[in-house]
């Protein structure tokens, strides 16, 4: 003997969203001359969400030899070179990054929550310790940091 079971369910609604992540395009330094014990920064970075959700972001570096620098020259200072990454809560800054440049991949771990149409402000400063040594001197890196944003839950 065979039986069906019927269930109806209605007013199911699927939709889309858009996560859009911008930064200003403008350098946060010009070309800077560093030598062991030198910094520069903190310079400012406005993040703001233009998408039409909530969404999560992480901060990649992305890295090249400069003019009259070797890859392994490039590599060399990328793994001296420190980057320090916070936002400008006056009372109590959250660091999201502080380490060599190689090492900025999808960071912070978790990503950052940013809310739809809100903007936040990271603090930036880069610093070529004093142990550095010769290894680096003359070498070159250009650094482009690469801002990947997704949704933070799924929407209805």
């Amino acid at each position: 003997m065979s039986f069906t079971i019927t269930s109806l369910n209605q007013n199911n609604a699927l939709g889309t969203a858009n996560v859009a992540i911008t930064v200003p395009a403008a350098p946060i330094f010009s070309e800077t001359n560093l030598v062991p014990g030198e910094s520069a920064g903190p310079e400012d970075l406005v993040i703001t969400n233009e998408g039409s959700t909530d969404a999560r972001y992480f901060i990649f570096a992305d890295w090249q030899p400069g003019p009259n620098t070797s890859p392994a020259g490039a590599q060399i200072l990328a793994d001296k070179l420190n980057i320090h990454i916070q936002d400008d809560d006056p009372d109590n800054p959250e660091v999201i990054y502080s380490g060599p440049i190689s090492g900025l991949i999808e960071q912070p771990a978790a990503g950052r929550e940013l809310a739809f149409e809100s903007s936040e402000t990271l603090k930036i400063s880069v610093n070529l310790p004093s142990d550095t040594g010769n290894v680096a001197q003359d070498q070159a890196i250009e650094v482009d940091l690469v801002f990947v944003g997704m949704i933070d839950e799924p929407q209805p």
